[in-house]
């Protein structure tokens, strides 16, 4: 795995020597930029545990090995200084998925001055490994399937409220098609799209056929929070700002919109009230 992602992280040359359960020493070389030279570093990684149950890596200078001070070594690289920790926290599970809380924190010193434009470009280097550990352990798809499942024992429990009638006859309402309406090719697949279009604003239907049950299939919907939601979606930000009752919450939904002018992509920012009949 660190073969295939040191490329990624600008490593061309490394080496890890252990020195006891708790200590290793870990010797980089990294190439950030074209136009820079190659920097070293090295390192001493210590790991500890805590009484709370924490986690502490911690990754500063290996200073009983920097003989060479901040002078150009053998290969021709500059040692770089550095500071990073890492914090482990466990979180609450879900279901049967554990969760832990990651957070990193990174201090560098190249030894160089250099264009902040250079710089922005190689800072996610270097915090680029915090999104590679939650690639490595993703479980989205888990964590989903809990989700509806639970949502699906509720659904079973539900009984037909009053208020049913009136949202079906609000749905039958918005249903109603325009006279001129225009039929989306391609648009989704496997479904039935229209649409109209005027300035600011969009009617819009979608009918399509699912492979599920009725109940998972509403669920699936109600997980506004979901990695599945986030994906389909392809939404900024999808957010359950309150819960009101247990089949009703405020929710927020941020999309990013392209214009029809080149350059001008704005944000938009939609707050509902989505509520379970």
């Amino acid at each position: 795995e660190f073969k295939r992602t040191a490329k990624e992280r600008n490593i061309i040359d490394y080496n890890l020597v252990s020195r006891n359960q708790h200590t290793q020493y870990y010797f980089t070389k990294r190439k950030l930029h074209t136009l820079l030279p190659k920097r070293e570093w090295r390192n001493k990684i210590t790991w500890k545990r805590e009484e709370g149950g924490n986690i502490v890596i911690d990754v500063a200078d290996a200073k009983d090995h920097n003989d060479n001070g901040n002078k150009k070594n053998e290969s021709g690289a500059k040692l770089a200084s550095g500071h990073t920790v890492w914090m482990f926290e466990p979180l609450k599970a879900i279901g049967n998925v554990a969760q832990t809380r990651v957070t990193l924190n990174i201090k560098q010193d190249l030894k160089l001055a250099i264009p902040t434009s250079i710089a922005n470009k190689i800072t996610p280097a270097f915090l680029s490994t915090a999104s590679d550990l939650r690639k490595k352990f993703d479980k989205s798809k888990e964590i989903d399937a809990y989700n509806r499942n639970k949502y699906v024992g509720k659904l079973k429990k539900l009984e037909v409220s009053p208020s049913a009638l009136a949202t079906i006859a609000m749905f039958e309402n918005l249903s109603k098609e325009p006279a001129d309406k225009a039929k989306v090719e391609g648009s989704l697949p496997l479904s039935d799209t229209l649409l109209k279009v005027e300035t600011g604003k969009g009617w819009g239907k979608t009918t399509v056929k699912v492979q599920a049950g009725l109940l998972e299939t509403a669920s699936f919907f109600w997980d506004f929070q979901s990695h599945a939601q986030q994906d389909a979606t392809e939404d900024v930000e999808r957010v359950v700002e309150k819960k009101i009752g247990e089949w009703e919450t405020i929710v927020r939904r941020k999309q990013k919109l392209e214009s029809t002018f080149v350059g001008r992509h704005r944000n938009r920012v939609f707050v509902n009230n989505m509520a379970l009949h």
